[in-house]
């Protein structure tokens, strides 16, 4: 039985779900401090002046870490069999019932820092927020630092970067180099490194900010992004593994993911559906003297339905079924190892997976 996959997970999926979630433990958080400043008003009978003495004393008590977000997320997918198929467009049936796995552990700490930019409720709660990420699968290692501003309640920018490395582990690649043919060679962990920067922006929007009620929440998000990609040590325009997905190269990529869902007063908290596309921006960042027919910069694309079950304000469990694309070509194969030598003649559909995103927010 062979594994073919072991851990990358749709980023979109975790975007989508990462700031689903978020919003969630935003409108708890301004609930608390309803009731808090409730609680304190009634209790000191009106007196601000206590009230905002004990806020600064607080204020001043709290440590850096106290201020800190923890959270850590466990994802899973499972893959269903789709052999490939010669030929143009079309769709690839299931042709078993197992085909990979994949699964990752990451841990996050986040620091919030207000940046109020007026007094207007749309101004009032800007912020920036500084994330620091550790990610752990069998075959990689890879720690991330990013940084989020939200200057309006529908409008988020963010930037980052990663660097990771990775190793076998029976006879799974994390971190490998292609020889030009059919096969891969390991690379020596810790003497390589994956690196990625990326740079992008949101927009989303909760038509429960116009219209009152538990009951009338449509969530709306779209997210663009442009990110570089690099493993050291391999010479441009040559072909590389990573967490074994295969068939990559150097050079900069577009990612747009966009999810609409229903958000509802229950245990399961929304439902929806997400598309993503991802490509490389040209072809030529795959040699072109020697993978001339392989269609570097083709853009796969992805939609699946999902549902988000929230437990508690610690506990939030995302499943996601994916439907995707991928290169379809001329002659027949079964190896993905062999695709950059083949003619590309079209795309090819196929039911991708079945994915469970876990989180718990200390």
């Amino acid at each position: 039985m062979k594994i073919k996959k072991i851990i990358t997970f749709a980023s979109c999926a975790l975007l989508a779900f990462n700031m689903l979630y978020a919003q969630a433990q935003t409108e708890s958080l301004e609930e608390n401090n309803i009731e808090e400043n409730t609680e304190l008003e009634s209790n000191e009978e009106g007196s601000e002046e206590n009230f905002v003495t004990k806020t600064e004393e607080a204020s001043e008590n709290k440590s850096f870490f106290d201020s800190l977000k923890y959270a850590i997320s466990a994802d899973f997918a499972f893959y269903p069999k789709s052999d490939y198929v010669a030929g143009g467009t079309h769709f690839a049936p299931l042709t078993g019932i197992y085909s990979g796995l994949e699964g990752r552990v990451t841990g996050s700490a986040t620091y919030v820092i207000p940046t109020p930019l007026g007094e207007n409720w749309l101004l009032k709660d800007a912020n920036v927020a500084l994330k620091a990420s550790l990610e752990l699968t069998p075959v990689s290692i890879k720690p991330g630092f990013s940084a989020t501003f939200t200057p309006l309640p529908f409008l988020v920018f963010a930037a980052g970067g990663e660097a990771g490395t990775g190793w076998n582990l029976l006879g799974l690649q994390g971190m490998a180099s292609y020889d030009g043919t059919s096969s891969y060679t390991d690379i020596t962990p810790f003497t390589s490194w994956f690196l990625k920067a990326w740079a992008q922006g949101t927009v989303q929007f909760d038509t429960g900010a116009l219209i009152p009620g538990d009951w009338s929440h449509v969530v709306m998000l779209f997210t663009y992004q442009v990110y570089y990609q690099n493993l050291t040590g391999v010479s441009s325009g040559e072909i590389w593994e990573w967490q074994c997905s295969k068939n990559k190269a150097d050079g900069f990529n577009q990612y747009m993911c966009g999810v609409l869902a229903y958000q509802m007063p229950l245990v399961l908290k929304r439902v929806g559906v997400m598309f993503e596309m991802e490509g490389h921006f040209a072809d030529s960042d795959y040699n072109t003297s020697k993978y001339a027919d392989y269609n570097g910069n083709f853009q796969s694309i992805s939609i699946s339905p999902l549902a988000q079950f929230e437990f508690d304000k610690h506990n939030s469990l995302s499943v996601l079924i994916g439907f995707s694309s991928r290169r379809s070509y001329e002659e027949s194969h079964t190896d993905d190892a062999v695709e950059p030598n083949l003619t590309y003649a079209g795309r090819e559909w196929y039911f991708n997976r079945v994915a469970v995103s876990y989180t718990y927010s200390f």
